[in-house]
């Protein structure tokens, strides 16, 4: 016997006739769709093995569609021609990862097709299907069968074929296209042979099937409903797809998930797409000629968006680190690990594979724009810090930034742990903040460490590390706010002309520190703000110097793990670091490393900077 739901779900209704569909019920079948994908989510990235294994498929969908979903509450119009037309452009801004870039493409092209229509019948609507399909597949440079291009494709070939047969009823094409679609996405395994092996349908065309579900259960009862997926004629079940596909044979050739927006006129897209496929695989150019939203995974984003600026203004830059991504998701263990670390690029820490995320800063010098450690090292940073004309601006990750690392951690980790600079400092820990509002579903705890640069690195390392001993959320948390009161940095630039040029010291604290000679210590006091606690004079040896003062903060009946970071001054660090270990015993451990642009932009080269951390107990 057939499964009724299964029945009453696929069947034609004779009875349903929809002739049109205004802009007011579109976008509210729409945002039906939208809901549903998004409650997809954790499916969608427990099943992505295409183009790569890096389980953020849904995280990027639920990204894009969220932009969509804004404009759609937000901006509802009568119209179809303007509401699609308006949806379409919020789905560029906001499309992210490859599966995001191609359904944006897709609601570009559906929009094309109603250009002019003051209502949706089932000739304009076979028109913006065929449109999104053709759109979505000329904007990659190496389309795929088996992914959610051939879920376009089918779809819009069905809906056209049965126009052409005299159904012209809204309801009767879409319960033909969306059975069609089922069928093609259950199909994607046999076109494309890496999900056959992992024994998953494509993420991206399973997320686009996801919102034909919410939209055809508008369509049908005018609300979104709970609708049991393993029921609509899809052999795999959610349980046969948790995660199990991973594995260390799949190879990424390219490091970074690349992307930006490109805003000009008259942008040739096709000339586009020709000089960067050079850089890197899975290239997507989507958008209009005076907007345009790259992604490529490439091992060169600064060379991408270098050729990117060619085109017009560039802005919304973004390179995810896929390795990362994928050792996160190298293991054949089902379950969610306990507790996620998040900083962002403002500490500076050792790579020690402790699984810590980083959020990037951005900062530009004049018009062009750089991901901080991304697009330039800290050494090629300093470098142009001295010969650029141009002061470079900072800015904090947005609350976008950090929702979407917040999404795609939450697939994979029961809990969330954001370590961040202080907030009278930076709005990023603000921006942290915000973006634990949006995620109401997951726990995330955000800390203001009360410190920066090196020694914010010294607090996010020792919760990693506590986390790797198997601590849990609380424990973590109470151990980091000890953490916090027995770690300090202490920061010496050689000089303030990039305080001063950042804004952060007057020009006339600057000649008075030239006229006596002083250096200042810049330190975190307790208030969360940044300021001097002492001063070196002098121009000669000023390495014992900063070692007498770094000696005092160094009691004989305790250890200590330090941290030891310069702006292209390596061997005045190392000296320092020769001068601790040979007078002190009780020192674990003393790393060295660059500093980051977040402290660099406003203390320039020849800074050092010391981390002092107590010893803690993991």
């Amino acid at each position: 016997m057939e499964n009724p739901k299964k029945e009453n779900v696929l069947k034609i209704a004779s009875n349903k006739k929809i002739q049109y569909m205004d802009g007011l019920r579109l976008s509210r079948a729409i945002i039906a769709g939208i809901r549903y994908l998004v409650s997809r989510q954790d499916h969608l990235n427990k099943i992505n093995v295409f183009p790569v294994p890096d389980g953020d498929t849904g995280t990027n969908m639920s990204f894009t569609m969220n932009s969509i979903l804004e404009v759609a509450i937000e901006q509802m119009q009568p119209r179809v021609d303007i509401f699609t037309k308006n949806i379409s452009e919020a789905a560029i801004d906001g499309a992210r990862g490859n599966s995001g870039v191609l359904i944006a493409q897709y609601f570009v092209g559906f929009a094309e097709g109603c250009e002019k229509k003051e209502k949706l019948d089932g000739y304009t609507l076979g028109k913006a299907f065929e449109v999104g399909a053709k759109s979505a597949r000329e904007a990659m440079e190496d389309p795929k069968e088996g992914t959610i291009l051939t879920v376009f494709q089918d779809l819009s070939d069905v809906i056209n074929n049965s126009l052409n047969k005299g159904i012209d009823d809204i309801y009767e094409l879409m319960e033909i296209g969306y059975k069609t679609a089922l069928q093609s996405l259950k199909d994607t395994p046999e076109k494309l042979k890496i999900l056959k092996k992992a024994g998953v349908v494509d993420a991206g065309a399973q997320g686009f099937v996801d919102f034909l579900t919410g939209l055809m259960n508008f369509i049908k009862d005018g609300s979104l409903k709970d609708l049991d997926i393993s029921n609509l004629n899809i052999e795999q079940k959610e349980e046969k797809t948790e995660g199990h596909h991973y594995n260390e044979e799949i190879d990424i050739n390219y490091r970074y998930c690349t992307e930006c927006r490109i805003k000009g006129s008259h942008i040739d897209k096709k000339e586009l797409r020709t000089k960067l496929k050079k850089n890197g695989d899975s290239l997507i150019v989507a958008g209009s000629n005076n907007k345009v939203h790259v992604h490529i995974h490439s091992n060169e984003p600064a060379q991408v968006f270098s050729l990117c600026e060619r085109y017009g203004n560039v802005d919304g830059q973004k390179a995810d680190d896929m390795f990362h991504q994928q050792e996160l998701l190298n293991t054949k263990n089902v379950e969610k690990r306990a507790v996620a670390i998040v900083t962002d690029s403002a500490s500076d820490f050792e790579d020690e594979n402790l699984n810590i995320y980083v959020v990037p800063l951005r900062y530009s010098f004049g018009n062009k724009g750089y991901i901080d450690k991304v697009s330039q090292t800290p050494s090629e940073f300093y470098r142009e810090l001295t010969n650029n004309t141009h002061h470079p601006q900072t800015s904090q990750p947005t609350a976008g930034d950090f929702k979407k690392q917040y999404q795609f951690l939450s697939s994979h980790y029961e809990t969330i742990i954001s370590l961040h600079i202080p907030k009278k400092l930076s709005g990023t820990y603000q921006s942290a903040i915000n973006a634990t509002r949006n995620s109401p579903d997951a726990k995330i705890t955000v800390i203001d460490t009360n410190n920066m640069s090196v020694g914010n690195g010294l607090i996010v390392k020792y919760a990693a590390k506590l986390i790797k001993s198997g601590k849990t959320h609380k424990e973590v948390i109470d151990r980091i706010n000890n953490a916090i009161e027995k770690t300090q940095v202490y920061a010496i630039a050689d000089n303030l002309d990039y305080a001063v040029k950042g804004g952060r010291v007057s020009s006339t604290k600057k000649m008075i520190a030239n006229i006596l000679n002083i250096k200042p210590i810049m330190s975190v006091t307790k208030d969360g703000k940044l300021g001097p606690i002492g001063a070196i004079w002098g121009k000669k040896n000023i390495i014992e110097k900063i070692y007498k003062f770094i000696k005092k903060q160094i009691k004989a009946n305790k250890e200590y793990d330090i941290a030891i970071g310069h702006s292209v001054t390596e061997d005045k660090a190392k000296t320092l670091r020769k001068m601790i270990y040979e007078n002190h015993s009780n020192i674990n451990s003393i790393s060295i490393l660059e500093i980051g642009c977040a402290l660099g932009v406003h203390t320039g080269p020849e800074t050092l900077a010391i981390g002092i951390q107590e010893k803690l107990e993991v």
